[in-house]
């Protein structure tokens, strides 16, 4: 790991185990590639002197009820604390905290789109559940800012609309039925009820941090 980050200048921390259920199922290999992943991340970075230091992490982290959550509130205080005991290396270390990025590998809407294009139904946890939003794009353009921005310390967060579930699978029904030979009313919507560890309304800021 050391020669790999031997003459970089910034470091972008985005390796993470992040699906909920699995973190459930399998605590401590989260704790392993989130925490103590990090952890060893930081120390080599400190050694190398990189410039910047930047931990992607997630609105899960945030009065965390899930293992994920927990190991990325964890990976926060890491690198947020690491500013105080580099002693003289130049390092800064900061966060940015993600919501959900749509249509990326994992996204629910790859799985809706899926089951419109077999005629439905679609499955979803709960109808009223809510996720923070952000394009591929804002992603991108949030991790950059970031990295121009950052002095040590600081957790950047977007301002990120508020998305139902619910709205969203009747809004990609709507566009891909259609497109799929099927009429808006063929597809239907079967609640499966939350899944482990998964919070009906997700958080962008502690009241402290507020």
């Amino acid at each position: 790991m050391r020669r790999a980050i031997e003459d970089v200048d910034i470091v972008f921390h985005a390796a993470a185990l992040k699906h909920v259920p699995l973190c459930e199922y399998n605590p401590f290999e989260a704790v392993k590639t989130n925490t103590i992943g990090t952890q060893n991340l930081i120390d080599v970075a400190i050694d190398e002197e990189v410039e910047k230091f930047i931990t992607i992490s997630t609105d899960k982290a945030v009065n965390p009820v899930n293992v994920m959550g927990a190991t990325k509130l964890l990976a926060e205080r890491l690198t947020v604390s690491a500013n105080f005991y580099k002693g003289k290396r130049k390092t800064a270390f900061s966060c940015v905290r993600f919501g959900n990025v749509l249509d990326t590998r994992g996204s629910v809407i790859h799985l809706f789109r899926k089951q419109i294009k077999n005629g439905g139904p679609i499955t979803i946890t709960d109808p009223d559940m809510t996720r923070f939003m952000m394009s591929i794009p804002k992603a991108v353009g949030l991790v950059l800012k970031t990295a121009e921005m950052a002095e040590g310390g600081e957790i950047f967060v977007l301002k990120m609309p508020v998305l139902r579930l619910g709205d969203l699978a009747e809004a990609m029904i709507q566009e891909l039925a259609p497109e799929y030979g099927y009429a808006h009313n063929e597809i239907g919507m079967k609640n499966i009820g939350k899944r482990a560890g998964e919070k009906l309304y997700e958080e962008l800021m502690t009241e402290d941090e507020a």
